[in-house]
């Protein structure tokens, strides 16, 4: 019986920090500020939130046209966000596609 106890504080303690850790997560940011904080955490995470919040807002219907340059834009929209900062209050898909928008309009 007490050699159950250890394994099962240790079990307690791994799934505590792994819930903490998934609170962080940058699909789970409410506003860009949450978002840019989380992606120096999970990068892989955050570039896929980019791309998953373009994808969101082509679809829309009133969706402006985006015109990327390149397979690589994930790092400049978080520079983008990050360098203006009256953006980390909006949602964080609105600010990652106002950042689309200001970095690749089409002509």
């Amino acid at each position: 019986m007490w050699r159950i106890i250890p394994f099962l504080s240790l079990f307690l303690l791994v799934s505590l920090a792994a819930q903490a850790q998934s609170q962080d997560a940058p699909f789970e940011a409410a506003t860009v500020n949450q978002f840019l904080t989380s992606c120096g955490r999970d990068m892989s995470q955050c570039d896929f939130e980019v791309r998953m919040a373009l994808l969101n807002k082509l679809n829309a219907k009133d969706a402006t046209s985006i015109c990327l340059k390149g397979a690589h834009y994930q790092q400049p929209v978080i520079a983008w966000l990050k360098a203006h900062p009256e953006t980390s209050d909006l949602a964080t898909e609105d600010g990652i596609y106002t950042a689309f928008k200001e970095l690749y309009p089409c002509p």
